[in-house]
């Protein structure tokens, strides 16, 4: 059985999102999306919610912040914290057999890595995200997954959601897998649907960022 999957989401629980993991489940329902990673900022608080909702559907990820780009792991089991080095976060998230991909690598609007020291994780990490829905550079998903092709690695998309609309813009779609050795033999044969959501979501992040400033919600 082919399913929807959607690696790149977020909940209240990132500095820039208000949707709860119980509206992103029921969202994820109504949209078709048959497995989706709550990947929130340095947390993975809101996924254990969502997994105990529905933990057939979620996979437990955090998008890490390193000391140079964001870091998106999945099946994490425990907290990874963010500011330490890459070499570091990948070390931690090796320890407990977590599934290791790179946030949009070449977004120049965002956090983004130095191509060497991108170049020199490649034995270290699982795959590569070539397409994220949130990219306002066209390029920048074309140069993660040229990237991923030259070294040899599959390929994660998401919608990098962060409010409901937004979520199922970019998925696998791929054979059933429970675990990260299921998702490493079904990647490579996945199928990319993929949509940019255009900038104005951004606008949504901004909003919600001043409003937990002042306390709300």
């Amino acid at each position: 059985m082919l399913i929807h999957c959607d690696f790149h989401c977020h909940t209240k629980y990132s500095k820039d999102s208000l949707a709860s993991p119980k509206k992103i489940l029921d969202t994820c329902i109504s949209k078709g999306i048959g497995r989706i990673a709550i990947t929130d900022h340095d947390t993975i608080q809101g996924a254990l919610e969502a997994q105990q909702i529905d933990p057939n559907r979620v996979i437990v990820g955090e998008e890490i912040t390193t000391n140079q780009g964001e870091l998106l792991a999945l099946f994490i089991k425990e907290q990874v914290p963010p500011g330490l080095s890459v070499y570091q976060t990948i070390k931690l998230l090796q320890a407990q057999d977590a599934f290791i991909s790179v946030s949009h690598p070449f977004d120049s609007y965002r956090k983004h890595w130095d191509y060497n020291t991108l170049r020199s994780m490649v034995a270290d990490i699982d795959a590569i995200e070539i397409f994220n829905a949130r990219c306002m550079q066209r390029d920048a998903n074309e140069l993660a997954s040229e990237f991923a092709k030259q070294n040899n690695l599959p390929g994660t998309v998401g919608s990098d959601a962060h409010i409901l609309v937004e979520i199922g813009r970019a998925y696998l779609e791929l054979p059933e897998f429970d675990d990260k050795e299921g998702l490493c033999t079904t990647l490579s044969n996945g199928t990319v649907y993929t949509s940019s959501t255009g900038l104005w979501v951004h606008l949504f992040s901004r909003i919600a960022k001043l409003l937990k400033k002042n306390k709300y919600p």
